[in-house]
């Protein structure tokens, strides 16, 4: 996992632009204040996707509802955040993605996001495996799996 700095995602050309701010649960507050204060927007996905959920009269298309509603959030919160660069946006809080009722291919919709925008993945558990990211509790059952790229690690520094 090589280093970036908020600076290199602006102007990365890769063909997959994610990159992964890893911390503890314990200054994960602390990183997210970090992130947004290079004006990158910042986006709770558990929250907004548990409210989504909360919203809708009939499950019968779960998972095509939370994938659309992810992908405009995703779209909508997005921002430049400089005069010329990529787009960005930062998330946290993931596991909603990876619950089994919702049938979500989670690595896939963001690899997909990652395209056209810069992504920051600000992840509370720590990875063995760089390009793998799991719960510690979970690993063999419950990861995002980005071993057909290389994802790259956010340098934290104020």
């Amino acid at each position: 996992m090589a280093d970036s700095s908020i600076s290199d995602i602006t102007t990365a050309s890769d063909r997959y632009k994610i990159y992964v701010l890893p911390c503890t649960p314990e200054n994960l507050s602390e990183r997210i204040d970090f992130v947004k204060t290079h004006h990158v927007p910042v986006i709770n996905i558990g929250k907004e996707l548990a409210s989504f959920i909360d919203t809708l009269a009939d499950y019968s298309y779960l998972n095509i509802d939370v994938y659309d509603f992810t992908k405009k959030l995703l779209e909508s919160s997005k921002s430049t955040i400089t005069s010329t660069g990529n787009d960005v946006v930062a998330i946290y809080n993931l596991g909603i993605l990876l619950e089994p009722s919702l049938e979500l291919n989670a690595a896939y919709m963001l690899r997909e996001f990652s395209k056209s925008s810069a992504l920051i993945i600000i992840w509370e558990n720590e990875s063995e495996n760089p390009d793998k990211l799991n719960w510690p509790s979970q690993k063999n059952k419950f990861s995002l799996d980005f071993s057909q790229m290389q994802i790259k690690k956010l340098q934290y520094a104020i």
